[in-house]
């Protein structure tokens, strides 16, 4: 019987194919990597659409915790813990956060805020510093009071200046800058969890892919 005898040196494939398999991994991880700062990015972008002129404090929230290696494929996105004790009722439900020991919110009247439209510490501080200012319920009413300006009236008597207002169906010359309303469940979502499921499943499958066949090139 006529046979033939077949050998091919396949050391060159070898190599090649071991240089691939080194090289996956780390593409890999840059590939994970470029996706995590995708989700990041998308979850930032989304502030300014779930909140009304939201800080930019609110919309650097998101970070990349950890990034991908070639020995740990694992990239994890997180809300920062600063601004995630605010922002977590609006992934998972529930009251807002509130700085108050009575779980309170104290909401803007006729006192100053912020150009976000919030009432800062340093603001507070600087309104409560005012010797015109007080904390204190008038007429049922929790808040805090900016006390009217003395001097001589219209009519020429002395007394308070200004224009009364009618707080509880009683005139006062005392001006409301804030009050302290009862607590109430978030009406927004932030489906952080969601938007990111959803980015990840757009992206992963082609960056991935575009990182294999980079590794394929560079052991070539």
């Amino acid at each position: 019987m006529a046979n033939a005898s077949i050998k091919i040196d396949t050391r060159a494939v070898q190599k090649q194919l071991s240089d691939m398999a080194k090289q996956i991994p780390f593409a890999t991880a840059t590939a994970l990597n470029s996706v995590a700062f995708d989700v990041m990015r998308k979850e930032n972008d989304s502030m300014s659409e779930i909140f009304d002129n939201p800080r930019p404090f609110t919309q650097r929230a998101t970070q990349v915790e950890k990034k991908a290696s070639k020995t740990n494929l694992t990239a994890v996105v997180s809300i920062r813990p600063s601004q995630e004790k605010y922002l977590l009722p609006y992934e998972e439900g529930g009251k807002h956060r509130s700085d108050w020991k009575l779980g309170n919110l104290l909401v803007p009247v006729d006192g100053p805020v912020d150009q976000y439209g919030q009432i800062s510490k340093g603001m507070l501080k600087r309104v409560l510093d005012r010797p015109d200012v007080f904390k204190g319920t008038i007429n049922g009413i929790k808040g805090i009071w900016q006390r009217p300006a003395r001097g001589v009236q219209r009519n020429g008597n002395r007394g308070t200046k200004g224009r009364l207002q009618n707080l509880g169906g009683k005139k006062t010359g005392l001006k409301l800058l804030y009050v302290w309303r009862d607590n109430k469940s978030v009406g927004k979502s932030l489906d952080f969890v969601g938007r990111a499921r959803s980015t990840i499943d757009a992206l992963g499958p082609k960056a991935i892919d575009a990182a294999i066949q980079k590794a394929i090139r560079t052991a070539r």
